[in-house]
Parts: C-alpha cells; sequence; structure tokens
C-alpha cells in the first residue's frame, strides 16, 4: 500500500491534517475537534501505511502517545527549525508544509518513546516551575529594597513594607511547595535503577539526577560524548569562510542540563577531588580560568553518560590515571 504523508498542526481546541501521496499530491485537508478518540478514526479510516508528523508543542507529548501504535511512523519535528517556512501563517497552511518537509525527509525530529522516564517530565517540569516562581520573587524583593533605598525588610516603611510583607508571604508558600515536590520527586527517582550510578558522580544528587534522566530518558540515543556535549548546549561553533575566523556561535541545547552540568562543576571545584585536581591540571597548562570550568562540565556529562551505559558507579581513577604526575 502506498504510503501517505501527513502534517498535522495541533492546538488545544482543533487539530489540521494535510494528507498527501509518495508522489506529493496534496489528497485532503481537514480539521477536526483536538479529541483523541476522533484522531484515531481520523486516521484509521486514511489506510494502514501512515507517516505523520506534529511539531514539539504541550500537545507532544499527548498526541505521540496515543498515535504511535495507530500509526507506521511519528516524527515529532523540532519548530525551530521549521521557522523558514513561516512567513504566512495559517493552520492549513502549516499542515501542509510539514506535510511537504515530511515527504521530503527534511525534518529534523525530537526525541519521543513514551516511556515511563519521559513521563517523568510531567512533574519535574511542574517542579522547575516553583523554582522559577520562588527566583522571580526573590527579584522583586530585591528590587523592592534598590527602589526604597534601604538594605533590609525589617527597615522598610509604608508602601514598601506592605509590598515586601505579600511577597515574603508568597515566598513562603512557594518554597514549601518546593520541598513538597524535592521529596516526591527523590522518592519517585530513587526506583530508576540508574539514579545509584548518577548520584555516585560527584556534584549530582537526587534532583541533579531526576533532572538528567527525565531529559535522557536513553543514554544510547547518543552516538557518542561529542553528540551528547551539543543536546546539553556544553559547546560552540566555529564560524568560517575563505580561512577567516568570525567567532564562535553557541548551538541550540537543552537549558536544564547545561545548568545541571555547570552546577555539578562549580560544586565539584569547591573540593579538593578528582574534578578538582582536573582543572588544576588544566590551568596549569594555561587555559583559562572559564574554559577550565567549561572543561569541567563537560568531563562530568561525559561521565554521565559512561556510568548509565555500563552500569557501574564513579570511580574517580577514571579522571586520575589520566592526570600529569605531580612533580
Amino acid at each position: 500500500m502506498e504510503t501517505k504523508y501527513i502534517g498535522l498542526d495541533a492546538h488545544s481546541s482543533t487539530c489540521t491534517f494535510c494528507v498527501l501521496d509518495a508522489q506529493g499530491t496534496e489528497l485532503e485537508i481537514k480539521t477536526i475537534v483536538t479529541n483523541g478518540r476522533l484522531i484515531i478514526d481520523y486516521l484509521q479510516s486514511l489506510g494502514k501505511n501512515i507517516t505523520i508528523t506534529f511539531e514539539e508543542c504541550d500537545l507532544s507529548f499527548w498526541l505521540f502517545d496515543i498515535l504511535h501504535n495507530h500509526v507506521s511512523k511519528v516524527i515529532v519535528c523540532n519548530p525551530a527549525a521549521n521557522v523558514q517556512y513561516k512567513r504566512a501563517k495559517t493552520d492549513k497552511l502549516d499542515a501542509r508544509n510539514l506535510a511537504n518537509l515530511l515527504r521530503g525527509g527534511y525534518l529534523k525530529p525530537v526525541f519521543h518513546d513514551g516511556s515511563v522516564r519521559e513521563k517523568f517530565r510531567m512533574i519535574l517540569s511542574a517542579y522547575e516551575d516553583t523554582v522559577q516562581e520562588s527566583t522571580r520573587i526573590k527579584n522583586r524583593i530585591q528590587a523592592v529594597l534598590r527602589r526604597s533605598r534601604i538594605h533590609s525588610k525589617t527597615s522598610a516603611t509604608g508602601d514598601a513594607a506592605f509590598i515586601l510583607k505579600q511577597f515574603c508571604e508568597r515566598l513562603e508558600d512557594i518554597d514549601r511547595i518546593r520541598g513538597e515536590y524535592q521529596a516526591k520527586l527523590t522518592v519517585q527517582v530513587k526506583q530508576f535503577k540508574e539514579t545509584k550510578y548518577l548520584v555516585s558522580i560527584p556534584g549530582i544528587a537526587y534532583i541533579q539526577a531526576a533532572r538528567i534522566i527525565a531529559q535522557v530518558v536513553d543514554p544510547h540515543r547518543f552516538k557518542n560524548k561529542y553528540h551528547f556535549f551539543a543536546y546539553c548546549g556544553l559547546v560552540r561553533h566555529p564560524r568560517q569562510s575563505a580561512g577567516r575566523s568570525y567567532g564562535y556561535v553557541r548551538i541550540f541545547g537543552n537549558r536544564m542540563l547545561k545548568c545541571v552540568f555547570k552546577m555539578a562543576a562549580q560544586s565539584s571545584l569547591k573540593g579538593d577531588g578528582c574534578l578538582r585536581q582536573y582543572y588544576d591540571a588544566l590551568r596549569a597548562k594555561g587555559l583559562a580560568d572559564q574554559s577550565a570550568r567549561n572543561a569541567v562540565a563537560r568531563k562530568i556529562a561525559a561521565i554521565t553518560l559512561s556510568v548509565w551505559r555500563n552500569k557501574k558507579p564513579f570511580n574517580e581513577q577514571m579522571i586520575l590515571e589520566r592526570l600529569p604526575a605531580k612533580a
């Protein structure tokens, strides 16, 4: 049976489908209510050999979960890589362009597998919202203090005192909720076998391990550590033309994982462990402080991938044996 290529533009209220055949002929374009049963019934009416694509969004996990057992292939694509076609924007145009990009093989997929680890992202995302809200309120408190030219909340008077009181009460509630999330995340992350390997890495505790597991899901999807570095946003690509350098550009990466490994590097450098010795060795070679810190973050990322794949706890000899001997 001939393959049908479907571009789906999904919204909370409606979904628009554009159906192409193998030659690129548009067979149908249809909008239906966003309802799981209706979507499945519609796709089943088109036959069995179906490849469908839609962009990564709030609905993408739900769509992947209900569709992957009813079609031949599902591609959740990266919207940041599809901006070139969004000059004119309607639901039908989006669906049509996605279908054409799918048929031509021009889409950049986003990883989905519907596993328990991927579903773990939901509670982690809610926890991250509380962390951001806590930070936002703390920044607002500092802004009020600066605007009022006072150094502490206890010395505030008038409107400043009233505003600070409201912020402090909200901050207490957020911090309480944050603690409850941390307790639940710690319990849930311990159910994954790889957690005991991840928490053996310097700078990685249970909450950081939860972030890694929810975002990585499967370490074998990365061809090597360099692909993992790029996914985490821990590398820069040179810009060159005609033998001339135009500096470097940072690539699009996972901000949560970048933060995890940067924070782990900062934490590990406070002691005198193997990662601190690795940092000192890089500095002794003439590497700048910031570059050495970035190298430590990449080292922790590489260790994370290694211990998870090999199912072995971290051994500091992995680093120490490669350091130059001390004079």
